[in-house]
C-alpha cells in the first residue's frame, strides 16, 4: 500500500526575528496542512541592520517556538532559502530548494504572491497575521531593551537574551555606519 501523500504548505519569510505575527500564520495553517515548511528567505544574508540574525539563529527561533507550542517535529520543517535576486527564476529556485509542497502561504508580501500567481503551478493560500507586527520595529525595540513579550513568543525572547541580541544589533548598526562613512570619504 503506497504511503499517504503529505499535504505540505510553504510559508516564506525572513523571520528577522520570528515574531507573534509569524506564529499566528503557522497556527492558522496547522489545521489545514499535514506539514508546514518554514522557509527562511535571505538565508545567506546576515550581520546587516535589516538582517541581523544568521540562518542558524532564525532556524532556532522558529524551531524552539513551534516545539514550545507543542507542534510535533514531523508537522514542520525549517528550510533555508538563499537569495538569487532574479524574479524570473525565483519561484523555480524556491521549488528546487524546498521539499515538494502543495501550496504557498501568502501574507502581506505582494511580490511573492505576484510571482507565484504568474508561475501558476502552486495553490496559493491567503492568510493573515493575527498581529500586525513589523520586524523592523521589533528590531528597534530589541535594541532599546524594551519588553518584547507583546511582539515575540517566549522562546524567542529567551533565545534573543541568550545570544545578546540587543548588543549584536547595536554592533551591526555601528559597523554599517562606519563602513558607510569610510565609503563616503573614499569618494
Amino acid at each position: 500500500m503506497p504511503a499517504k501523500k503529505v499535504k505540505r504548505v510553504a510559508f516564506i519569510g525572513r523571520f528577522q526575528p520570528f515574531h507573534r505575527g509569524h506564529l499566528s500564520v503557522v497556527e492558522d495553517l496547522l489545521p489545514k496542512f499535514d506539514q508546514i515548511l518554514v522557509v527562511i528567505g535571505s538565508s545567506d544574508k546576515f550581520r546587516t541592520p535589516e538582517n541581523p540574525f544568521t540562518v542558524g539563529e532564525r532556524h532556532a527561533m522558529a524551531k524552539e517556538t513551534l516545539e514550545d507550542l507543542g507542534v510535533k517535529p514531523d508537522r514542520f520543517k525549517v528550510v533555508p532559502l538563499p537569495d538569487i535576486d532574479d524574479d524570473e527564476k525565483w519561484v523555480k529556485h524556491v521549488v528546487k530548494t524546498c521539499p515538494d509542497f502543495d501550496a504557498v502561504a501568502i501574507t502581506e508580501n505582494p511580490r511573492v504572491e505576484k510571482l507565484f500567481r504568474k508561475d501558476g503551478k502552486k495553490k496559493i493560500v491567503k492568510t493573515k497575521k493575527k498581529y500586525a507586527i513589523s520586524a523592523t520595529i521589533v528590531r528597534e525595540e530589541i535594541k532599546k531593551g524594551s519588553d518584547l513579550q507583546k511582539y515575540l513568543p517566549k522562546p524567542v525572547v529567551a533565545f534573543l537574551q541568550k545570544i545578546g541580541a540587543a548588543r549584536k544589533i547595536v554592533d551591526i548598526e555601528e559597523e554599517a555606519a562606519a563602513a558607510e562613512t569610510e565609503e563616503n570619504s573614499a569618494e
